[in-house]
């Protein structure tokens, strides 16, 4: 009742949460067990809208460390397509809160060092760069998609964090190189990678890699002005992942080309609302950390968008507040949560001094 945080973003979660609710019954016929992962998701978020983020930063380094654990935890209990761990029998996927920690770490150190007025040294510098460098090549063994989506986050953050171009362009060609090397030695998911980009550019679907998207292109075109309604999708029933790496091309079946279209604009709101967080926010930690979670969610929301409508290769990754998943629904309500914290953040000058310690 007393809410400060920015309405706006506030209000395109709840727009997408209802969203989410239709294209998912519709799809599953599960009402409960939606209604219940969005109760645990918008009660995360109320916790880290309470939560000082400037103040919690303080365990910057257990996070780092808690990241690196369920990194290994993760890639140690199972295949190639493994993507999370498996607690109480429930499964849980790991690899988005993976990524916020380590946005959250570095956005932290870098807050630290510009506050103090200290150029990052060449250690610190290429410390970073080994952050990330391992963070994304252990995502990349599983969800080569989260890996980049890490991997932009990351640059995004470091070039607002005025780390030197050099080590900025060291670090894109480090990755250039292992995703060669990856292709070259099929490692992990590779051969998939390959495959996906083969259907891609030749349209042969002699490997059957593009079943997916030929289904997710006939949903979209047989939509129209005229929403078909919720349950009266055709091409849906066919599709597999209808509800979590595919639910927008479900949804444009069914409510339409205007609805679509709200979908894809709301996203980029969300961008723009986590910019003008920033540019407001006179602490530098928590401009660097909006600037991080704003891009994440845009660039989740629109690498789905883009896969679904073919405009690049196949991949698995869900539509944030939209797709089914009890675990990628809690991650992202504690990065809005922590996104609306730094927007009701009244004193940011006394959060420069604190992160300036």
């Amino acid at each position: 009742m007393n809410f400060k945080g920015d309405k706006i973003v506030l209000a395109i979660t709840i727009i997408l949460s209802l969203i989410s609710f239709i294209v998912v019954y519709s799809s599953t016929g599960v009402i409960w067990g939606h209604l219940k992962h969005f109760l645990v998701c918008y009660a995360a978020m109320a916790f880290f809208y309470h939560i000082n983020y400037v103040k919690a930063s303080v365990s910057a380094p257990f996070l780092l460390l808690l990241a690196l654990i369920l990194l290994f935890w993760t890639l140690l209990s199972g295949g190639e397509a493994n993507r999370g761990v498996s607690i109480g029998g429930i499964d849980i996927q790991t690899f988005y809160l993976i990524g916020f920690l380590v946005i959250y770490v570095i956005s932290y150190f870098l807050a630290r060092q510009l506050n103090r007025g200290i150029e990052l040294s060449p250690r610190a510098s290429w410390t970073l760069v080994g952050i990330i460098l391992f963070f994304c090549a252990g995502i990349a063994y599983t969800n080569m998609s989260t890996s980049i989506i890490l991997f932009l986050t990351s640059v995004v953050v470091l070039f607002l964090g005025k780390v030197r171009p050099k080590y900025i362009l060291t670090l894109f060609a480090i990755v250039i190189i292992g995703v060669a090397g990856l292709w070259v030695t099929g490692i992990g998911r590779a051969e998939t990678f390959k495959g996906r980009i083969h259907y891609y550019l030749t349209q042969d679907n002699t490997d059957h890699y593009g079943d997916q998207m030929i289904l997710a292109k006939a949903a979209i075109a047989r939509s129209g002005l005229t929403p078909a309604g919720p349950g009266q999708g055709v091409i849906k029933k066919s599709l597999p992942e209808k509800e979590t790496d595919y639910v927008y091309a479900t949804l444009f079946e069914e409510a339409g080309l205007l609805i679509g279209l709200l979908v894809l604009f709301l996203y980029l709101v969300l961008y723009t609302r986590a910019y003008k967080i920033a540019r407001k926010s006179k602490g530098t930690f928590g401009m660097l950390l909006a600037m991080g979670i704003g891009f994440w969610f845009t660039c989740q929301g629109l690498v789905h968008i883009a896969v679904n409508t073919e405009l690049i290769p196949a991949t698995g990754q869900t539509l944030p507040f939209i797709s089914r998943g009890g675990a990628s629904l809690l991650f992202s309500g504690i990065m809005i949560g922590v996104l609306l914290n730094i927007s009701r953040n009244d004193n940011l000058e006394e959060s420069d001094e604190y992160m300036g310690k």
